[in-house]
């Protein structure tokens, strides 16, 4: 389910660069704020039945996927981009939802069974662990009211 309008977090991924490189403050925090403010991540999904086949009356079911880390616990992934989700799926399509910070920080704190979510885990890979999530979403608030 290949999205018209490409996602692509130039910004995100540059700053990401630069923190590696400077490993500061300054840096990292450049990166917090693009998170939670202007990134559009592709979180990957199975939607039942598929969009289009759904009888009259038949609710989809949306599954997001979830990946364990080194520690077995398991993580919503997101994608900066459809080239860092191939490495997940390869070339075969993938449904997917664009989600940005708010969405998976709702998903996180409210359901139990995540960890919190990865950013690109088969690139960059930035992972916000559930108290991290809860501290982005109090900076959110403070830095960009709606």
């Amino acid at each position: 389910m290949e999205q018209a309008k490409p996602i692509t977090n130039p910004e995100l991924l540059s700053a990401v660069a630069r923190m590696n490189q400077e490993q500061s403050r300054e840096s990292r925090e450049a990166v917090l704020d693009l998170v939670i403010s202007t990134a559009r991540f592709l979180a990957p999904v199975t939607i039942t039945p598929a969009p289009g086949e759904e009888a009259p009356g038949q609710e989809a079911t949306i599954q997001f996927q979830l990946l364990p880390n080194q520690s077995n616990q398991p993580f919503f992934p997101a994608f900066t981009s459809w080239e860092e989700l191939r490495k997940l799926c390869g070339p075969r399509n993938q449904q997917t939802l664009v989600l940005s910070f708010p969405d998976y920080a709702k998903m996180v704190l409210q359901d139990g069974r995540a960890a919190g979510f990865v950013i690109d885990p088969f690139g960059c890979c930035l992972s916000f662990d559930r108290g991290m999530m809860e501290h982005l979403v109090q900076r959110r608030q403070e830095k960009f009211p709606e």
